[in-house]
Protein backbone atom coordinates (compact mmCIF):
# COMPACT_ATOMS: atom_id res chain seq x y z
CA UNK A 1 0.00 0.00 0.00
CA UNK A 2 1.71 3.15 -0.87
CA UNK A 3 1.79 6.04 1.63
CA UNK A 4 -0.57 8.59 0.46
CA UNK A 5 -3.01 5.38 0.05
CA UNK A 6 -2.18 4.95 3.84
CA UNK A 7 -2.06 8.44 4.41
CA UNK A 8 -5.42 9.30 2.88
CA UNK A 9 -7.30 6.38 4.69
CA UNK A 10 -6.45 7.63 7.79
CA UNK A 11 -7.66 11.23 6.98
CA UNK A 12 -11.23 9.23 6.54
CA UNK A 13 -11.47 7.85 10.28
CA UNK A 14 -12.95 4.51 11.75
CA UNK A 15 -15.80 4.89 9.56
CA UNK A 16 -13.50 4.06 6.46
CA UNK A 17 -13.99 1.19 3.66
CA UNK A 18 -11.10 -0.12 1.90
CA UNK A 19 -11.86 -1.55 -1.36
CA UNK A 20 -9.51 -3.40 -3.72
CA UNK A 21 -9.40 -5.17 -6.72
CA UNK A 22 -7.80 -8.55 -4.99
CA UNK A 23 -4.64 -8.00 -6.45
CA UNK A 24 -1.38 -9.03 -4.55
CA UNK A 25 0.20 -5.70 -3.23
CA UNK A 26 -3.48 -5.30 -1.81
CA UNK A 27 -3.69 -8.58 0.28
CA UNK A 28 -0.28 -8.38 1.11
CA UNK A 29 0.13 -9.11 4.84
CA UNK A 30 1.60 -5.48 5.58
CA UNK A 31 -1.23 -4.04 3.91
CA UNK A 32 -3.64 -6.18 6.36
CA UNK A 33 -1.72 -5.66 9.27
CA UNK A 34 -1.87 -1.67 8.60
CA UNK A 35 -6.02 -1.94 7.75
CA UNK A 36 -6.22 -3.75 10.88
CA UNK A 37 -4.27 -1.97 13.47
CA UNK A 38 -5.49 1.13 11.71
CA UNK A 39 -9.06 -0.35 11.97
CA UNK A 40 -10.14 0.17 8.59
CA UNK A 41 -12.63 -2.08 6.99
CA UNK A 42 -12.06 -3.79 3.90
CA UNK A 43 -15.08 -4.59 1.66
CA UNK A 44 -15.40 -8.17 0.27
CA UNK A 45 -15.35 -7.75 -3.30
CA UNK A 46 -15.11 -11.00 -5.65
CA UNK A 47 -11.69 -12.42 -6.70
CA UNK A 48 -11.72 -12.13 -10.68
CA UNK A 49 -14.40 -9.80 -10.80
CA UNK A 50 -14.88 -7.01 -13.28
CA UNK A 51 -13.94 -3.45 -11.98
CA UNK A 52 -17.43 -1.66 -11.67
CA UNK A 53 -15.72 0.85 -9.74
CA UNK A 54 -16.09 4.49 -11.65
CA UNK A 55 -13.21 5.61 -9.30
CA UNK A 56 -10.36 3.99 -11.48
CA UNK A 57 -12.04 6.24 -14.79
CA UNK A 58 -11.52 9.37 -11.92
CA UNK A 59 -8.46 8.40 -11.34
CA UNK A 60 -7.07 8.26 -14.67
CA UNK A 61 -8.70 11.34 -15.77
CA UNK A 62 -6.81 13.30 -12.83
CA UNK A 63 -3.62 11.12 -13.69
CA UNK A 64 -3.92 13.02 -17.29
CA UNK A 65 -4.59 16.25 -16.12
CA UNK A 66 -1.79 16.30 -13.64
CA UNK A 67 1.03 15.34 -16.19
CA UNK A 68 -0.19 17.50 -19.10
CA UNK A 69 -0.43 20.47 -17.52
CA UNK A 70 2.82 20.23 -15.02
CA UNK A 71 6.28 19.88 -15.09
CA UNK A 72 7.42 17.40 -13.65
CA UNK A 73 6.94 16.81 -9.86
CA UNK A 74 9.56 17.57 -7.37
CA UNK A 75 8.06 15.90 -4.05
CA UNK A 76 5.38 14.33 -2.56
CA UNK A 77 4.34 17.85 -1.21
CA UNK A 78 3.85 19.29 -4.98
CA UNK A 79 2.20 16.19 -6.06
CA UNK A 80 -0.53 16.93 -3.36
CA UNK A 81 -0.87 20.40 -4.23
CA UNK A 82 -1.05 19.74 -7.71
CA UNK A 83 -3.57 17.38 -7.46
CA UNK A 84 -5.66 19.19 -5.09
CA UNK A 85 -5.66 21.80 -8.07
CA UNK A 86 -6.70 19.56 -10.58
CA UNK A 87 -9.52 17.80 -8.40
CA UNK A 88 -11.16 21.19 -8.01
CA UNK A 89 -10.62 21.99 -11.86
CA UNK A 90 -12.32 18.82 -12.79
CA UNK A 91 -15.65 19.78 -14.31
CA UNK A 92 -19.06 18.78 -12.30
CA UNK A 93 -20.09 16.57 -15.57
CA UNK A 94 -17.01 14.00 -15.27
CA UNK A 95 -18.84 13.04 -11.89
CA UNK A 96 -22.03 13.21 -13.46
CA UNK A 97 -21.22 11.24 -16.18
CA UNK A 98 -19.65 8.62 -13.83
CA UNK A 99 -22.34 8.49 -11.55
CA UNK A 100 -25.17 7.73 -14.38
CA UNK A 101 -22.77 5.15 -15.67
CA UNK A 102 -23.30 2.80 -12.50
CA UNK A 103 -26.78 1.36 -14.05
CA UNK A 104 -25.12 0.37 -17.55
CA UNK A 105 -22.06 -1.07 -15.90
CA UNK A 106 -24.24 -3.24 -13.97
CA UNK A 107 -26.30 -4.34 -16.47
CA UNK A 108 -23.61 -4.99 -18.73
CA UNK A 109 -21.73 -6.93 -15.92
CA UNK A 110 -24.96 -8.61 -15.33
CA UNK A 111 -25.38 -10.11 -19.12
CA UNK A 112 -22.01 -11.20 -19.10
CA UNK A 113 -22.45 -12.92 -16.13
CA UNK A 114 -19.60 -11.05 -14.46
CA UNK A 115 -17.44 -11.36 -17.21
CA UNK A 116 -15.38 -8.51 -19.35
CA UNK A 117 -17.30 -4.96 -19.96
CA UNK A 118 -16.18 -2.24 -22.08
CA UNK A 119 -15.69 -0.46 -18.95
Amino acid sequence: MRSFDRWLLLQMGPQAVYQDDNARPHRARVVNDFLQQSGVNRMEWPACSPDLNPIENLWDELDRKVRSNHPPLRDVQHLYQMLQAEWQALPQRIFTTLVNSMRTRCVECQNSHGGYTHY
